[in-house]
């Protein structure tokens, strides 16, 4: 068996098909951060109902009523929380908190690139440079040692984050892509979705 890092900032949990947990039923985590005093993610391939101008009134136009809100999480679900790919605008991009994933971004606060939900900053830039932004309702959150915990009896799977899945267009296909990734019996089943923690 594979050795466990220390530390899974940077990397998916991919919940096993038989989760009990409703939050968690076929949710791919990003890792944010993972360390002695805990642990914290957000699910990236659940998609709510909402969009941005049914949280945020003042960005009741175009871009805002397209923009999707996803749930990150079962906790504080009243904060809005963004991942990003790389910005334009370095200045803008200046207080990442950094996160091991090529092409992604944390940021903990919708200020700081609520610019780019403005049309006529984001019709400035030019179609192939716009980054891709989503946005966040809440989080995932594990005490000391809970998450260890939750992985010792097989709930989660393993594996490096990336970026497509992230941002991924069908996100309810997320689940099973991410298992195709981590590949082997993986791919086997994400395509016949027997349990995956049987491993």
């Amino acid at each position: 068996m594979t050795k466990r890092p220390d530390s899974l900032k940077g990397h998916f949990l991919i919940s096993e098909a038989n989760m009990s947990d409703p939050n968690f039923f076929q949710t791919v985590v990003l890792m944010v951060e993972h360390n002695a005093e805990g642990a914290f993610g957000l699910v990236v391939n659940r998609r709510s109902r909402l969009v941005l101008s049914d949280i945020l009134p003042g960005f009741a136009h175009n871009r805002g009523a397209s923009t999707p809100i996803y749930v990150g999480g079962p906790v504080q679900q009243e904060y809005l929380f963004v991942l990003h790919s790389d910005l334009p605008d370095a200045e803008a991009g200046s207080e990442y908190r950094s996160i091991p994933v090529k092409g992604v971004n944390f940021e903990p606060a919708f200020r700081r690139i609520e610019n780019y939900f403005n049309e006529e900053n984001w019709n400035a830039i030019p179609a192939d440079d716009r980054p891709r932004i989503h946005l966040y309702l809440g989080y995932s959150g594990w005490a000391p040692g809970q998450l260890e915990q939750e992985m010792d009896r097989g709930s989660w799977i393993i594996h490096p984050a990336s970026a497509k899945i992230v941002f991924h267009e069908n996100p309810e296909e997320g689940w099973a892509n991410a298992l195709r990734d981590k590949g082997g019996i993986y791919r086997v089943f994400a395509d016949t979705n027997p349990d995956p923690g049987l491993n």
